[in-house]
């Protein structure tokens, strides 16, 4: 993944967080704008890895939801707001990050 970089596309309330860490933020206000976003980092700034805000990502088309779990690159790692009544689903998403890069569905315990 050499030269690609690492961005952030995030409703306007969170983005400001990840900006104050450095991570190139872009806003997005909802699925088809974040689609867009999405589209745009990757041609502008060979972006690898994308982080997007979970409800973002939810309300993205379903056209390019399906591109983007097809594809190998760039990454995408849907984020979950703080929730305090629920169990975090972080584990499921890295298994399934790992199993595009390697081909192979691992166990992590």
């Amino acid at each position: 993944m050499k030269g690609q970089r690492l961005v952030v596309i995030a409703s306007p309330g969170l983005s400001s967080g990840f900006a104050l860490a450095g991570v190139p933020v872009f806003e997005a206000t909802d699925g088809i704008d974040a689609a867009r976003q999405i589209d745009r980092v990757v041609a502008d700034l060979n972006a690898g890895v994308i982080m997007i805000d979970e409800p973002l990502y939810d309300d993205l088309p379903d056209e390019a939801r399906r591109d983007l779990q097809r594809s190998a690159l760039p990454v995408v790692i849907p984020v979950p707001g703080p929730d305090w009544t629920t169990e975090s689903t972080a584990h499921e998403y890295i298994v399934e990050i790992l199993r595009r890069a390697i081909g192979y569905r691992v166990k992590l315990q």
